[in-house]
C-alpha cells in the first residue's frame, strides 16, 4: 500500500483514482449506511474528496487542513463501523473496507486521527488493553501456547490443530477459553492456541501493513506448530487468518468453531434456555455461513430465530469519534428483541458491546455469546467490566497512563 515516486501527496492515491473511476453515483450506499446518509456522501464522492484534497495542495500541511476543514469527508471516513451495509446495495459490488482502510491509512499519516482513539489497541505492541487487563489479573496461556517455547518446555511442532479465541474471548473469559481448547484438543487431536490478535484494530487506526505483519507473523507460527487446521471463535480472526495464509502460501484449514463442533459430534453442556432467541449476525460473516453453522451446533432452525443484521457498534473504533453513535448503533440493535428474549452473539465483541450497553440503558433482556450456550462456563460483565475501570484508580493507573499516553 505504498505510493509509487511522483504519485502526490497521499500515500494510497491510486486507490482513490480507481473507486471514483467504479462508483456509478447511484446512491444506494448513502442510503444505507447511518454515517454516509449525515455525510451525503457516495463512495465515489469520498474518492473524489480525497483527490480534490491534494490536487489542490502545495505541502503535506495543506492536505491536511483541507482535509481536516471537510467535516463531511471526515464523517464518512471516521464514522465508517466497516460493517459492508453500502456494499450490500453496490450495483458494482465495489470492496467498501478496502477505500475507507486505505483513507484512514493516509488520516493516520496525516495526524488526523488522535492518539487516543488508538493508544490503548496497538496490538501487535507488548501492551494493549487486552494484555495490560490479562497481567493485572494474572490471565495466562503459557501452558497451552504449546508451539512456542516457554520456561517449561521447548517448542512443540507436532500440534494438530490450532485454536484462535480472539482478545475479548482469551481477556475476560479465560475459564470459558480453558474449556472451549481443551474440548478442541478431546475432539481434534494434540492443540495449540494461537494468543494473538488479528489485527482488525490496527486496520481501524489506519494501520494496515502492521496488522498485515501481525497476522504473517501468526502464519509463521502455524507453520511451525505444524497444525493444518486452525479454529477461530470470531469470524474476523478466520477471514483475516484465510487472507493471511493465501499470502503467505500455507496450506492450512480455516473454519469456524461452530463447524469443528459439528463435524466432530459435539453435544452442548447445557441446554437452550427457554427465552426466544435473537441471533446477532456479526460484520464479518457476511455469506451468512458463520451464523449458519452455529445454528447447527445449537440445534435449532436458521429460519426461526430472529436474526439481526448490521455492526453491533463497536467496529471500525467508531466509539472513539463519536461515543453517542456506539450507544444509538447498540440501541438499534437490541430494540430488535422483545422483553424476555436472549440475544445471541456470533463475535465476542458484540456481547462486550451489549453487555457494556446494558450496564447504562438495562432491558429486559440476556446476552450470550454463543459459546455460553454450548460449554459450562460463562463471561462474567459485572466482574470484567469492574476490573477494567478499577485498573485506572488502583495501583496500576500510573503505569496505564504512562504506557497509553
Amino acid at each position: 500500500m505504498r505510493k509509487g515516486q511522483g504519485m502526490g501527496l497521499l500515500e494510497c492515491h491510486d486507490t482513490y483514482w480507481k473507486f471514483a473511476g467504479q462508483c456509478t453515483q447511484c446512491g444506494h450506499c448513502t442510503g444505507a449506511c447511518s454515517s454516509l446518509t449525515t455525510a451525503q456522501m457516495t463512495l465515489g464522492d469520498i474518492a473524489e474528496a480525497m483527490l480534490a484534497a491534494e490536487r489542490g495542495a502545495e505541502s503535506i500541511d495543506d492536505v491536511r487542513m483541507r482535509i481536516a476543514t471537510n467535516p463531511q469527508l471526515v464523517q464518512a471516513v471516521r464514522g465508517c463501523f466497516f460493517c459492508t451495509s453500502c456494499k450490500n446495495t453496490c450495483f458494482a459490488h465495489n470492496d467498501v473496507c478496502d477505500l475507507i482502510y486505505h483513507a484512514r491509512i493516509d488520516f493516520q499519516n496525516l495526524g488526523l486521527i488522535e492518539r487516543g482513539a488508538w493508544s490503548s489497541v496497538l496490538v501487535d505492541e507488548e501492551w494493549d488493553i487486552f494484555t495490560a487487563y490479562r497481567a493485572i489479573h494474572g490471565i495466562g496461556y503459557a501452558d497451552l501456547t504449546r508451539h512456542v517455547a516457554s520456561k517449561d518446555g521447548e517448542a512443540q511442532a507436532d500440534c494438530e490443530v490450532a485454536f484462535m479465541p480472539g482478545c475479548a474471548l482469551a481477556a475476560y473469559g479465560p475459564e470459558l477459553t480453558r474449556e472451549i481448547f481443551a474440548t478442541v484438543e478431546e475432539l481434534g487431536g494434540k492443540t495449540t492456541l494461537i494468543d494473538h490478535c488479528c489485527g482488525s484494530p490496527l486496520k481501524s487506526a489506519g494501520f494496515y501493513d502492521r496488522a498485515e505483519a501481525l497476522c504473517d507473523l501468526i502464519a509463521r507460527e502455524m507453520r511451525e506448530s505444524g497444525a493444518g487446521r486452525l479454529v477461530c471463535v470470531c469470524p474476523g480472526c478466520a477471514n483475516a487468518m484465510r487472507s493471511a495464509f493465501a499470502r503467505n502460501g500455507l496450506d492450512v484449514q480455516v473454519g469456524s468453531l461452530s463447524a469443528f463442533l459439528v463435524e466432530k459430534g459435539f453435544e452442548p453442556k447445557r441446554d437452550l434456555p427457554d427465552a426466544p432467541l435473537c441471533l446477532s449476525k456479526s460484520c464479518q460473516d457476511r455469506d451468512g455461513v458463520y451464523l449458519a453453522e452455529t445454528c447447527d451446533v445449537l440445534g435449532i432452525d436458521s429460519a426461526t430465530p430472529s436474526i439481526f443484521h448490521g455492526c453491533c457498534g463497536a467496529g471500525g473504533g467508531v466509539s472513539a469519534f463519536d461515543p453517542n453513535r456506539q450507544d444509538q448503533q447498540a440501541d438499534e440493535k437490541l430494540s430488535f428483541a422483545p422483553d424476555g428474549s436472549l440475544v445471541v452473539s456470533m463475535c465476542p465483541t458484540c456481547t462486550y458491546t451489549y453487555a457494556f450497553r446494558q450496564m447504562s440503558n438495562p432491558r429486559n433482556i440476556t446476552s450470550k455469546h454463543y459459546t455460553e450456550l454450548l460449554f459450562e462456563s460463562q463471561f462474567d460483565w459485572n466482574t470484567v467490566f469492574a476490573q477494567l475501570g478499577g485498573m485506572w484508580s488502583g495501583e496500576y493507573g500510573a503505569w496505564l497512563a504512562s504506557v497509553f499516553a
